[in-house]
């Protein structure tokens, strides 16, 4: 939801966040007691532990998990102010120069009549008259301006009609090289996900690199993702968005390469092999097996039968391609040869293979497997594949150096591919993507 940048912003953002790692600190508050003045909540929780399992998991996000704190009902210390306020204090003091330094607190905001200040309240406010068991937005500010951070970001998910955009510039002032960014209206836009809020809910996939209109050049910046927000949630609950520095300070950058440096042989080639997959003719056993007088057999059997006269069953049509490959290419009568169910060719191979869709009928599976050395001759490749009499559906690319699919997905998101099917198994996890 924002322009380009140029050379020169694009630079200053690499530099910016070469700086330094983030520190987070996520609050989340369902429960309260609303004998004190403050109704239960149900999704804060959700979003704190979402929020700081971005910063954990995403390594685009550039903070290391030790330095990830989440705080939040129902586990570990009870959020209260003295803990909030503990936490935010040793955030500020372990930081140093260069670091970000986010606060994001997902529960109850409030005011009090008469009084100035923007308050945040903690599990264990006993009053809603009371300042002196809540926590106000200028003492977070405060505390986090004192850092020796570079830069400071607060993050307020509040919901609370009573804070204006007025109060929290007020607690602000003064503040250095600090943003906030905070949806504080009860806004009507229903959340995508039930098990968070409407704001978290799409906060959370534009950290993730799910949501590229969120992105300046392939950067997450404040700005950029306060006006990816805004465009998502209604007029009343449209996100504030207030900064005491001129710095642009980047959350997330989806601009490196997908795969490592390592990924790439001296020869500078990806790929291992390129795999072309093409849409099963249907064919009759019995066209096949053509001795076959009984079909009493089961299926399987059918089929590995099938399969291993399926050589001579093709043989005229493989003598035919032989020789339009040879007459194409100007290959020796040695290069192109018959092997089983397929053909060899320099750098590359051919296969066909019958499979069963039920006992008396199945389809001719065809499969081209190329070296990468095809790939340097794109215009060939379509030689080939009219000499083969092939249209493939479908192409798979088989890198040379192993990837982490988990440490990619987020980056591909962002350059606007699909993640059609993400598949873990134990240890192992296969993606598969579509542009």
């Amino acid at each position: 939801m924002t322009g380009g940048l140029d050379q020169r912003q694009g630079d200053a953002l690499t530099r910016r966040f070469a700086l330094g790692r983030a520190r987070v600190l996520a609050v989340g508050i369902d429960d309260y007691d609303r004998e004190c003045g403050f109704e239960p909540l149900t999704t804060c929780r959700n979003d704190a532990l979402g929020f700081a399992d971005c910063f954990r998991d995403l390594p685009q996000l550039d903070a290391e998990p030790g330095t990830v704190k989440a705080l939040v009902s129902k586990r570990g210390p009870t959020p209260s102010r003295g803990e909030i306020i503990k936490g935010l204090r040793e955030l500020a003091r372990s930081s140093v120069a260069g670091e970000r330094l986010i606060f994001y607190f997902s529960g109850r905001g409030h005011r009090i009549a008469g009084d100035p200040h923007s308050y945040l309240v903690p599990q264990d406010a006993f009053a809603d008259d009371e300042p002196s068991c809540l926590i106000s937005v200028a003492t977070v500010a405060e505390i986090l301006s004192g850092a020796r951070a570079e830069q400071k970001l607060v993050i307020l998910d509040v919901g609370s009609a009573g804070v204006s955009r007025e109060d929290l510039a007020a607690a602000l002032r003064g503040a250095e090289d600090l943003a906030l960014l905070a949806s504080v209206g009860r806004g009507t836009t229903r959340s995508p996900n039930p098990q968070h809020s409407s704001f978290t809910a799409f906060l959370l996939p534009a950290l993730r690199g799910e949501e590229p209109q969120a992105l300046a050049e392939r950067r997450l910046t404040v700005a950029s993702l306060h006006g990816s927000l805004s465009a998502q949630l209604q007029r009343s609950a449209r996100p504030i968005l207030l900064e005491s520095t001129g710095e642009a300070m980047v959350l997330a950058d989806f601009s490196g390469p997908v795969l490592s440096p390592g990924a790439l042989a001296v020869d500078g080639r990806l790929f291992e092999a390129v795999e072309l997959s093409v849409g099963a003719r249907q064919v009759a056993v019995k066209d096949i097996l053509t001795e076959l007088s009984r079909t009493h057999y089961s299926q399987a059997y059918l089929e590995a039968r099938a399969n291993a006269a399926l050589g001579d069953y093709l043989e005229g049509e493989f003598g035919r391609t032989v020789s339009r490959l040879r007459a194409r290419f100007k290959w020796a009568s040695s290069a192109v040869s018959v092997e089983g169910c397929g053909l060899a060719f320099p750098d590359g191979h051919y296969s066909v293979s019958y499979a069963a869709t039920e006992k008396t009928r199945g389809v001719l599976v065809e499969h081209l497997s190329l070296r990468p050395a095809w790939l340097d001759v794109p215009g060939l490749v379509f030689d080939l594949l009219d000499c083969l009499n092939l249209h493939p559906d479908r192409i798979t690319f088989a890198l040379r150096e192993g990837c982490a699919p988990a440490r990619s997905v987020a980056q591909l998101e962002a350059r606007g591919w699909a993640i059609t099917s993400d598949c873990r198994t134990g240890s192992r996890r296969r993606t598969a993507t579509a542009r």
